[in-house]
């Protein structure tokens, strides 16, 4: 098999992060406007973005001899190069706070979060034009919330609690990680389904206990998912998280246990399926010392996206088991900081795929990244990332790539 060539674009992307070195001081901190009566409004937001190189090997068996793309439906060897949005898109967010009104403070969020590259072709003109590959913009967050002495309530549009925590623990959040689609629009994956599972952000009515001595519990009443296509949701999402956080001689610890539930109905069987998963995670710093150990499992998950990605049933409607983990380790030295970090995701067969003959389900998602986080100061960081991937099969088919990622992260 002929290996792909990736030492031209490393070369070209070292240059280029040569001239960010000397990029000019960026702007100050998001501002605030006061209104009447004590009322606030504030915006914040970010910019990033990457230039990614993507070599993926084609499709093999266990003795490293080249299958037929159609054996699996993945795509077969490709080399890409796109500049890009990361795993977080930009983001551009209004907030606005109240007064204290009878020992209750309000605050309302809307955050826009467009991606930089088009879908597709380089020349877009947008959604509904002739070549409909324009830009994306996704609204994740539209919600307000009230804190006052008994918690927070939060209600609208918000991150999911369940493994919430485990992507904003992910050491590639600011970074790029694994591609999710090098050709299309959107972010790319970061370590979702390499580690954990992709929460969303979603509706839902959420509320969350007073710090505890450290300790925080939270509920949620969410919006509810078709589960691979069920036709009938009539009940909730729910989710639920325990948190601890606290400092004992310089050591910081931040632990959680979150957990979900959910059923649905196929109409044409009456056949009904649920959802049920736990996740955990803590993480620690040491001075310049950061780990991290997260990790998941559970029934009617799927392995990319939580519910939605076609793999939380088989072809029987049985929910399938998945479950997996993340770790990483960093180190900071001076305004740099370097770090490594491994996560995998595992898929069980159930008794159909069993005995389904040549059943090429997947089997196993893992990735190894290593990467540097440099801050030029506190509103703009340089990031350079190497990650290599590999999804095995379970007819011992596998699929290897290897990702260079060069960019900024702009905040204000």
């Amino acid at each position: 098999m002929k290996r792909a060539k990736i030492s031209t674009a490393i070369i070209g992307f070292l240059g280029f992060a040569a001239l960010l070195l000397v990029a000019s001081t960026p702007a100050k901190a998001a501002f605030v406007v006061g209104g009447e009566n004590g009322w606030q409004m504030s915006y914040d937001g970010m910019i990033n973005v990457f230039m990614v190189y993507d070599a993926k090997d084609q499709l093999q068996d266990k003795n490293g001899n080249v299958l037929p793309a159609a054996d699996t439906g993945v795509a077969s060897e490709r080399q890409s190069f796109r500049i890009r949005t990361g795993l977080l898109p930009s983001i551009f967010a209004f907030n606005v706070k109240s007064p204290t009104i009878d020992g209750v403070d309000y605050a309302a969020r809307i955050g826009l979060y467009p991606q930089v590259q088009n879908n597709g072709t380089r020349t877009g003109l947008g959604p509904g034009s002739p070549i409909d590959s324009g830009t994306s913009l996704d609204i994740r967050e539209v919600f307000f919330t009230a804190d006052g002495k008994f918690g927070q309530f939060l209600v609208g549009r918000a991150l999911n609690l369940y493994q919430g925590k485990n992507i904003l623990t992910d050491m590639t959040l600011i970074g790029n990680g694994v591609p999710l689609n090098m050709t299309g629009g959107g972010v790319d994956l970061g370590h979702i389904g390499y580690g954990y599972l992709y929460t969303s952000f979603g509706p839902q009515f959420r509320y969350t206990t007073p710090d505890m001595a450290g300790f925080k519990v939270a509920f949620a009443i969410a919006d509810p998912s078709q589960i691979d296509g069920a036709t009938t949701i009539n009940q909730p999402r729910f989710e639920t998280e325990i948190s601890y956080a606290k400092e004992f001689g310089g050591v910081k610890i931040s632990s959680w246990l979150s957990a979900l539930y959910q059923e649905a109905k196929f109409n044409f069987s009456e056949h009904k399926v649920s959802s049920i998963g736990g996740a955990g995670g803590v993480q620690a710093w040491m001075g310049p010392v950061e780990l991290l150990l997260s990790g998941f499992g559970g029934k009617g998950l799927g392995m990319t996206l939580i519910q939605d990605d076609g793999n939380a049933l088989d072809a029987d409607l049985k929910e399938r088991t998945t479950y997996g983990g993340l770790v990483h380790a960093s180190y900071t030295i001076g305004a740099a900081k370097l770090g490594a970090q491994y996560g995998i995701n595992y898929a069980d067969k159930t008794d159909r795929d069993a005995a389904t003959v040549g059943f090429n389900g997947i089997k196993s998602k893992q990735a190894v990244t290593g990467g540097c986080y440099y801050s030029v100061n506190k509103y703009l960081t340089l990031v350079g990332e190497y990650t290599w991937a590999r999804d095995s099969y379970y007819d011992s088919a596998r699929q290897t790539q290897n990702i260079v990622s060069l960019g900024t992260v702009f905040v204000w």
